[in-house]
């Protein structure tokens, strides 16, 4: 039987339909019934956690605001996650997603970004010696970018955080994700 979810409980999980709600839910069942890698923690559990960290409207952050520590982090847009992704330092790695230059080799995000936006394939843009962007296209993904709010989740080692972006990659698969 299948249940029937309030349309904010589906944009959370970026659900289309009821149908979709209740294969993320069992997907988040089944997570929190096991564990993965090397940690103790069900990745539901990690999903919950970085889902309830606090926001932060990306047009606003600056590198002060951002922790020098291994991590994992979250760009949402309109309330849905769209992408995860780890960083050695959350300060580097979230500055480095927030240029604004033509060439996205050191940015996966800005890449994915850029197929959404252009239907450029990541592969083509992301060899710093293959194709960049036009100024006006490296503007549209950086204002794509800010319209967006990110929120992280601190880690003791840049292992931990490796892992618990695995997990958290594998529940919910958010978009800008290439798996």
């Amino acid at each position: 039987m299948t249940n029937s979810y309030d349309r904010s409980h589906l944009n959370i999980y970026g659900a289309e339909d009821d149908f979709e709600m209740d294969a993320i839910l069992d997907a988040l069942d089944e997570a929190t019934s096991s564990t993965t890698l090397d940690s103790a923690e069900p990745a539901g559990k990690d999903w919950s956690r970085l889902l309830a960290a606090p926001r932060r409207a990306a047009s606003g952050l600056t590198r002060a605001d951002l922790p020098n520590e291994p991590g994992v982090y979250l760009w949402s847009r309109g309330g849905v996650p769209q992408y995860v992704g780890t960083a050695t330092s959350l300060q580097k790695r979230l500055s480095t997603h927030l240029g604004g230059g033509v060439s996205l080799a050191g940015s996966s995000l800005r890449r994915n970004v850029c197929q959404l936006l252009f239907q450029i394939p990541p592969n083509v843009t992301g060899n710093p010696n293959r194709q960049k962007v036009t100024t006006g296209q490296a503007t549209a993904i950086r204002s794509w970018l800010l319209g967006c709010d990110v929120s992280w989740l601190r880690a003791r080692t840049e292992r931990d955080a490796a892992a618990l972006e695995a997990r958290l990659r594998h529940v919910l698969r958010p978009p800008l994700n290439r798996v």
